[in-house]
């Protein structure tokens, strides 16, 4: 970890990155309290009003403080974002797992399995799944994870492949361990690197989706300040107070961005 801190320092995209995302963190476990006002409460007076000293981002249609509503709204979509990746993780790790050990017809019948969830677009694919189940937060980490967990699926299969052929996993296979010992104890520490890395650029992708089904009105319901809903309310005042989508999309790209550049030092980390 110190190695990789240091090597993180000596490169000032990845440091800036890497800070971005602790604030990121903080600010997704804190955002609420750290909110200058109350994320709900409406003033009409201050209707669409431009940043000022008291609200520095601005309000919005309702007058509601516009950072206030971004720091709370981080709560929810990394949150979301952060709910949508453990549950990928877990489903490819259960899938990639069983089938790289089992092999033969299992094998076989899993990785068919994939490469049909494989065949849809993911964003599409869970726009339908969440059109089917309806708005929502819980609908829409199910709908986002049904359609994101086949990455984590493949990667731990090749490992679990490889890993399973060598001396110290058979000698453990003849000396009478369990297959389900085998694989805890042998072949998943084996894939948990790759798969941390994964999931860290996975997050970028996921607040991505979790923004876009949000402004498409799937995901978290006004008054709820997510910032995919954000988006949308601001969407028609784009030129009357740009400051609405402005702000929200700057919170959103930021993001993602951080985590990208995080998971890409973690991969160079982990090949290194």
């Amino acid at each position: 970890m110190k190695k990789y801190l240091k090597k993180a320092t000596a490169n000032p995209v990845l440091t800036a990155a890497l800070l971005i995302v602790a604030a990121v963190l903080c600010i997704t476990l804190f955002g609420t309290a750290l909110a200058p006002h109350d994320p709900l409460h409406t003033d009409m007076n201050l209707r669409l009003a431009p940043p000022s000293w008291t609200y520095p981002l601005g309000n919005d249609t309702l007058g509601r403080c516009l950072l206030s509503r971004i720091l709370a709204g981080a709560h929810i979509s990394v949150g979301l974002s952060l709910a949508v990746v453990a549950v990928s993780c877990l489903v490819g790790l259960s899938v990639g797992l069983s089938s790289g050990y089992c092999g033969g017809i299992a094998d076989e019948g899993l990785m068919r399995l994939t490469d049909i969830f494989f065949s849809f677009p993911e964003v599409i694919a869970a726009m339908t799944v969440a059109g089917l189940m309806g708005p929502g937060t819980v609908n829409m980490i199910l709908a986002l994870s049904s359609v994101s967990w086949m990455r984590y699926a493949r990667l731990v299969r090749g490992i679990t492949l490889s890993v399973k052929e060598r001396d110290y996993v058979a000698a453990a296979r003849i000396s009478g361990v369990s297959g389900i010992r085998i694989v805890l104890r042998h072949i998943l520490p084996a894939c948990l690197p790759s798969v941390i890395v994964l999931a860290t650029i996975g997050l970028a992708k996921a607040i991505l989706a979790v923004s876009a089904l949000g402004f498409l009105g799937f995901g978290a319901q006004p008054p709820t300040p997510e910032w995919g809903t954000l988006l949308m309310e601001g969407k028609d005042f784009i030129l009357s107070a740009p400051h609405l989508s402005l702000y929200p999309g700057i919170a959103i790209m930021l993001t993602a961005l951080a985590f990208n550049l995080t998971g890409d030092g973690l991969r160079d980390r982990v090949k290194g």
